[in-house]
């Protein structure tokens, strides 16, 4: 194998590896928060094509061009790997607020489930206005979404998708139990009428 030879397979591994981490942002794109997000993506995209039409040329080189191509190449492949950096920094940016958000309304909920502990620790069973059966409910779901919630914190690419799907589908189911709760409260509450 050549020299020349060497060179452009390394360089199609680099690019290849580069590929699939720019694919691991782009599977986040529904985290895209603005017009510059989306254009964060598109820019990395025409930047990995550049990349792709250098190695091209490459290939296709004779002696007289090796050199300039090769430059080409590699400012290309710099600047496709300056982008995906700060495309990574960003949407590191965008995963870390949505997990920000997400725990504190998990927050926001516990501190509402240790009041309606504490309203059903002052009140007798049989007169509680939770069952110990929500409570369960309410105490598992709770867990179950700090859980899922430190995955959002270890996950990338698709597998932060998953998890950030299965973490929206908990929050969903605990947001609407303890709305269904408040609205049974407010009816049994002396006087109440229905909402």
């Amino acid at each position: 194998m050549t020299e020349r030879d060497a060179y452009i397979q390394k360089m199609e591994a680099e690019q290849r590896e580069a590929t699939a981490r720019f694919r691991e942002i782009e599977a986040q794109a529904d985290l895209a928060d603005s017009e510059d997000t989306l254009d964060v993506l598109t820019g990395a995209r025409a930047f990995n094509d550049d990349v792709d039409r250098e190695l091209q040329a490459l290939r296709r080189a004779d002696a007289r061009d090796w050199e300039r191509l090769k430059n080409g190449a590699d400012t290309a492949r710099r600047r496709f790997h300056e982008h995906l950096d700060r495309a990574g920094t960003h949407f590191e940016a965008l995963r870390e607020g949505y997990r920000r958000q997400r725990e504190a309304e998990l927050n926001a909920l516990g501190a509402q489930m240790d009041r309606w502990v504490a309203s059903r620790q002052r009140t007798r069973a049989e007169d509680s206005l939770l069952t110990r059966e929500e409570l369960d409910f309410i105490t598992r779901g709770l867990k179950n979404a700090g859980a899922l919630l430190e995955n959002l914190r270890h996950a990338r690419g698709h597998v932060w998708k998953t998890a950030r799907d299965q973490y929206e589908a908990n929050w969903r189911e605990l947001v609407e139990r303890s709305r269904r709760i408040r609205a049974d409260a407010a009816l049994e509450e002396p006087g109440a009428s229905p909402p």
